[in-house]
């Protein structure tokens, strides 16, 4: 996972002069907001700075747990950055148990997810499995490296390149080699999203890929980055696609390959303005939509 803001950022009251991302934006910018703009993002950046309070209380009552991250904090020489993300990781893969779980970008994520398949096995007798892919070498390297040694049956990680890769006309970056293995879970949060050929920014494409080749149902949680949560609502659907404002991640799923949506037909009609400015909208259909 890689790294975001520290806790004592996170724990502090959030300054208006931050957008939804948690990345500093303009004095200029904040000024073109209206009013009622303005309060939107203050309620956001509030509600986003209690459940990071409030995950950071739970981690922490969970003396098993914070005794894992901490080693790992200590061992790899990084920071803790959003407690609310770790929280939901640990508590989804303790309440539906995923046998196997791909996960986009190895870090703390790794050792939460790891920890909560051990407490699995050993009420189940099942054990579960991470696929933790992480495009820079030195940081897998790292990675590896800082893990607790109980925990490393329960994840492996490959380090893999990224290349720009697309789905129809969307353009995003993708790792080279992912294992074709049995998913029902995926947590995306990389590679990193710019592109290796121009440095555009772009969006996580892997998740589409991993969809459109499985009858599977699969269920994913993808980190915080707007352009990836914009091209996963067209491919799936507001419906499979749901973004939760205050924990700044969007949920995907149930799906399957029958779920990924394609480009059929163009409608810009209801958009149309004779006065005042037209705003052309983007619309995905599913394929029998159109037969």
């Amino acid at each position: 996972m890689a790294p975001r803001r520290s806790q004592h950022d996170i724990e502090k009251d959030i300054p208006v002069s931050e957008d939804l991302t948690g990345s500093a934006v303009t004095a200029e910018r904040m000024r073109g907001l209206g009013f009622i703009a303005r309060q939107k993002v203050r309620l956001m950046e509030w509600l986003n700075a209690r459940e990071q309070r409030k995950a950071d209380r739970n981690i922490r009552a969970n003396e098993a747990l914070w005794a894992d991250m901490s080693a790992y904090w200590a061992n790899s020489n990084t920071i803790p950055a959003s407690m609310s993300d770790y929280w939901v990781l640990y508590d989804f893969v303790r309440r539906n148990k995923p046998k196997q779980i791909l996960e986009f970008g190895t870090g703390q994520s790794t050792v939460v997810m790891s920890r909560a398949l051990m407490e699995n096995e050993q009420e189940t007798g099942e054990r579960g499995h991470i696929t933790s892919m992480e495009e820079s070498r030195d940081w897998a390297a790292m990675a590896a490296a800082a893990m607790p040694e109980h925990l490393r049956p329960y994840h492996e990680i490959i380090q893999s390149d990224k290349r720009d890769g697309f789905y129809k006309m969307f353009r995003g970056v993708c790792y080279t080699s992912i294992p074709e293995r049995d998913y029902d879970f995926v947590f995306s949060d990389g590679p990193e999203r710019h592109s290796p050929v121009n440095n555009d920014k772009l969006f996580d494409l892997d998740l589409i890929f991993i969809v459109q080749r499985t009858e599977k149902p699969i269920t994913a949680i993808v980190d915080n980055h707007y352009l990836t949560f914009y091209v996963f609502q067209k491919v799936f659907g507001v419906d499979k696609a749901r973004y939760d404002v205050r924990k700044r991640l969007m949920y995907v799923g149930p799906v399957n390959k029958h779920d990924v949506r394609h480009l059929k037909k163009e409608n810009f009609l209801n958009d149309l303005r004779f006065f005042g400015r037209s705003e052309l909208k983007l619309r995905m259909a599913l394929d029998e939509e159109w037969r």
